[in-house]
């Protein structure tokens, strides 16, 4: 599987039937890669150097190659072509239309109005999507939140007040990295933060994010 791709913006834009697309100049060869609108309008400039993140799409009679900035975007769209119904183009249409936290936190709180916002996601397949992955969704996240914290943390992720205080953070744009700080730093002052109430957990982790901004 190419796990992503080093090279040089060859030419990107949209294509004549919709979604968005990336050429990278790699070794000489050009790998035309379908990516969100999104991404589009974050990647540089054409001949500027560029590392995309990819997820490759084998078919009978069809391979395509999906690519973000992120490794983020890039296994969260993995997730979400998991659920029944969910092909790269629905993928691709959340991916444009919320972003990494706002999905996450939708899925996680069952927001089917929030999920069915993107292009070609009606209310019965954003329900879907929410019930196949919550747990899926929620052991990402988990998983995610680990990594950054560099397995230093012991709190119980799994806890129901740690999953609501991180589903409201998401809802308010916060990445999981920076939810990742938090919860370590609150850790770090408070060693029962199991015996908290997920708003005790979310002003604390509010209050420690408001005096420490990403750099």
């Amino acid at each position: 599987m190419i796990t992503y791709l080093k090279g040089i913006l060859a030419s990107k834009g949209e294509m004549l039937n919709g979604g968005a697309f990336l050429v990278l100049e790699v070794g000489g060869v050009g790998f035309q890669i379908l990516t969100s609108s999104v991404t589009l309008l974050q990647s540089p400039a054409v001949g500027d150097p560029l590392t995309v993140y990819t997820s490759l799409i084998v078919r009978e009679d069809l391979m395509q190659l999906i690519g973000f900035l992120s490794r983020e975007e890039r296994d969260l769209f993995d997730l979400l072509v998991s659920a029944s119904g969910v092909g790269p183009k629905v993928a691709l249409a959340l991916l444009s239309e919320l972003s990494v936290s706002e999905i996450a936190s939708a899925i996680m709180v069952s927001d089917h109005k929030r999920l069915s916002s993107a292009k070609g996601v009606g209310p019965k397949l954003a329900q879907k999507i929410a019930l196949e992955l919550k747990d899926k969704m929620s052991k990402w996240r988990d998983e995610k939140l680990d990594q950054y914290a560099g397995g230093q943390t012991t709190m119980p992720m799994n806890s129901t007040s740690i999953q609501e205080a991180q589903a409201v953070l998401l809802s308010l744009g916060y990445n999981l990295s920076e939810i990742s700080d938090g919860l370590r730093a609150l850790q770090s002052t408070n060693p029962a933060v199991e015996s908290l109430s997920s708003e005790e957990i979310l002003k604390e982790v509010l209050r420690w994010l408001a005096v420490h901004p990403v750099q």
